[in-house]
């Protein structure tokens, strides 16, 4: 008859324990190294708190040491007497991707408009006013954005968006009975782009164009005991906007 031997629970105890106890520094170990040590990571791939970051991308078209005509065409905007449209031609330089010069010379096709029309021809009444004539001027430029865009999932578009401010010489006719006087003033200029590229040397641009000036005006009819002397009224601060469909041939 054969007799089985039992190990006593407590031995039992003893050695589940002591296995529990050699396992569970590496299972520590393990746990330890599976973390993520924040500090290094930091260290390794974040710049310092108070570095200057930039955004880089590539650029398609450049602008940077390349020289550019310009021809725009649009509607006179905010004249109270005339009406017309605008032609714009231009010629600059971009030294980089963000500062350019322009030189540009706008002229007006401008008749008068349906008010002045109707007063003078139905009650004989003229309106005392200054027409604008041509525009030219030296500008700064400044772009600040560019960005690119998807066209119906088809296709990348690049454009970008300028601002340009100058001074230049305005031309206007003072609009007299016997005759327009032409005359001339200091403008300044501050211009608003929107350029759309669509291959190296071609650019679409949509142009708001503002010049302020101060303008001499006079009546356009004297009556009764006036004088030459009397035809002087206040300078006149004339304010013209033109908004210009056109394109860009880049160098």
């Amino acid at each position: 008859m054969q007799t089985t031997k039992t190990i006593p629970h407590a031995i039992k105890i003893g050695l589940l324990a002591l296995m529990c106890g050699i396992s569970t520094p590496a299972f520590a170990q393990n746990a330890d190294s599976d973390k993520v040590d924040l500090k290094k990571l930091e260290e390794k791939y974040w710049a310092a708190k108070d570095s200057d970051y930039s955004v880089v991308q590539n650029r398609t078209y450049t602008k940077a040491n390349r020289p550019y005509i310009s021809l725009s065409y649009g509607p006179l905007l905010n004249d109270s007497y005339s009406t017309g449209r605008m032609t714009n031609a231009a010629i600059g330089y971009f030294f980089n991707e963000r500062w350019g010069v322009e030189f540009a010379y706008e002229k007006g096709d401008l008749k008068d408009n349906d008010g002045v029309t109707k007063y003078r021809d139905q009650y004989g009444v003229q309106v005392d006013y200054n027409k604008f004539v041509s525009n030219k001027s030296l500008n700064v430029i400044f772009v600040p954005l560019y960005a690119k865009m998807s066209f119906l999932d088809t296709s990348i578009l690049y454009f970008d968006m300028q601002f340009a401010a100058g001074i230049g010489q305005t031309e206007y006719e003072v609009q007299r009975n016997i005759g327009p006087e032409t005359k001339s003033a200091t403008s300044f200029n501050f211009d608003i782009t929107q350029q759309l590229f669509f291959h190296e040397h071609i650019a679409l641009r949509l142009d708001i164009k503002n010049k302020w000036s101060s303008q001499d005006r006079q009546r356009y009819q004297l009556s009764g005991s006036q004088t030459e002397a009397d035809r002087g009224l206040p300078n006149l601060s004339a304010q013209d906007t033109s908004i210009l469909l056109g394109v860009t041939f880049f160098y």
